[in-house]
């Protein structure tokens, strides 16, 4: 079951399908020679296409696509060159207007293969040319040579095998793109998992950070009572962080929890409750300076809870990589858009950046992109900026 899911996921054929059509047209063509051996022009032909399917019964071919009309239009034209024998000799008349022996219609069966392996495994561009010059050839064969009087079977033989071979080929297509699909939520719940434990792991590492630096410095002034302030300061935020990323996982694996009764996590911060981060990271020795044009509650929560990340991601990286430097945010919801702007200065430039190919940088830009937004990073004359813009269509100017 594996093996026939990875080969339909690479785009390979239903091969049994083949097969089977296979096995049908070298029955076929051998009761079509059993019934009607003479004239001997007649078996040459059809014994000749009967070992053709007999190979491809033994083990599949894989001719190039686009060779594939050229080989089904060859088969069909061997079989419908083949004299047709003595209509006396039954009474075979699939339609009122049209005779034929038991070996003729024997012969009409016998296309079988070639019908569904041109529509199976031919490219779909090629189909617009060679099924309506397949339907045709049987027709033109009886109008130019005559004696073929069972040209209606093979276009009612024709059609059935192709619609045959056609839903067979929507359903792969159908099961292809199923899977296709899957794979693309499953990468992007991968994604979504890994931006909210960044954010959740990130935010409470720069507090930590900064307030392990608040308490080396203060142990080397001398002052034991500031250093133990930022001692537990930096306890209580990793325990908080600790706590935060086990509620994050726990609802990223099961968003409903069986008992109803148990408590409910917090809902995701929203541009408000930017505020309260900086004041955290105030609190941790980063000097934070906060600027807002607008209202901040009027912002859609999917916008304010990327105006959150964006500043969270900017402050962590700041006091990851540029300790002891200033940082300004500024929110301005002026307009249609939000446009949000961190910079740090004070440590030379280049303070506070991300590491090319950091998931942080990452995370903010597909955050920002998912809404329509852009997202700018890069070195200024004093350190890093990031700024993003989002659209905001519900924002009260």
């Amino acid at each position: 079951m594996a093996r026939a899911q990875a080969a339909l996921r690479g785009g390979d054929p239903p091969w049994p399908l083949l097969r089977l059509s296979a096995a049908t047209g070298v029955a076929w063509t051998v009761l079509a020679v059993a019934l009607s051996p003479a004239p001997p022009a007649r078996t040459v032909l059809v014994s000749a296409v009967a070992v053709l399917w007999t190979w491809q019964l033994a083990g599949p071919w894989r001719p190039p696509r686009q060779a594939v009309p050229l080989l089904a239009l060859a088969a069909l034209a061997l079989l419908a060159a083949a004299p047709t024998t003595d209509a006396d000799l039954a009474g075979f008349r699939p339609f009122p207007s049209a005779e034929g022996s038991f070996a003729d219609g024997a012969l009409a069966v016998a296309t079988a293969p070639a019908w569904t392996h041109l529509v199976v495994l031919s490219r779909g561009r090629d189909l617009v040319w060679s099924v309506p010059l397949a339907l045709a050839l049987a027709p033109a064969r009886h109008l130019l040579a005559g004696d073929f009087p069972l040209w209606p079977a093979w276009l009612m033989w024709g059609v059935g095998f192709m619609l045959l071979g056609a839903a067979f080929r929507i359903h792969g297509m159908l099961y292809e793109a199923r899977l296709r699909l899957d794979r693309e939520a499953v990468a992007e719940e991968r994604r979504k998992i890994a931006r909210e434990v960044h954010d959740l792991v990130g935010h409470g590492l720069g507090v930590t950070l900064l307030n392990l630096t608040a308490a080396r410095l203060a142990v080397l002034r001398g002052d034991a009572t500031a250093a133990v302030t930022a001692l537990e300061e930096a306890e209580r935020v990793g325990r908080q962080s600790v706590r935060d990323v086990h509620r994050g996982l726990v609802l990223l694996r099961d968003p409903s929890p069986p008992d109803h009764r148990a408590s409910v996590a917090p809902a995701p911060p929203t541009a408000e409750d930017v505020r309260a981060l900086v004041a955290r990271f105030r609190a941790g020795g980063l000097a934070v300076d906060l600027t807002t044009r607008g209202d901040l509650s009027a912002l859609d929560p999917a916008v304010g809870l990327t105006v959150f990340r964006i500043v969270q991601e900017a402050l962590s990286n700041t006091a990851r990589h540029a300790p002891g430097a200033t940082a300004g945010v500024t929110i301005d919801l002026g307009g249609r858009h939000a446009e949000v702007t961190v910079d740090d200065a004070g440590a030379g430039t280049g303070g506070g950046r991300t590491p090319r190919g950091g998931f942080g940088l990452v995370g903010m830009r597909e955050r920002v992109a998912a809404l329509g937004g852009t997202l700018r990073t890069g070195p200024t004359p004093a350190g890093w900026r990031v700024r993003a813009t989002i659209p905001t269509p519900g924002t009260s100017g």
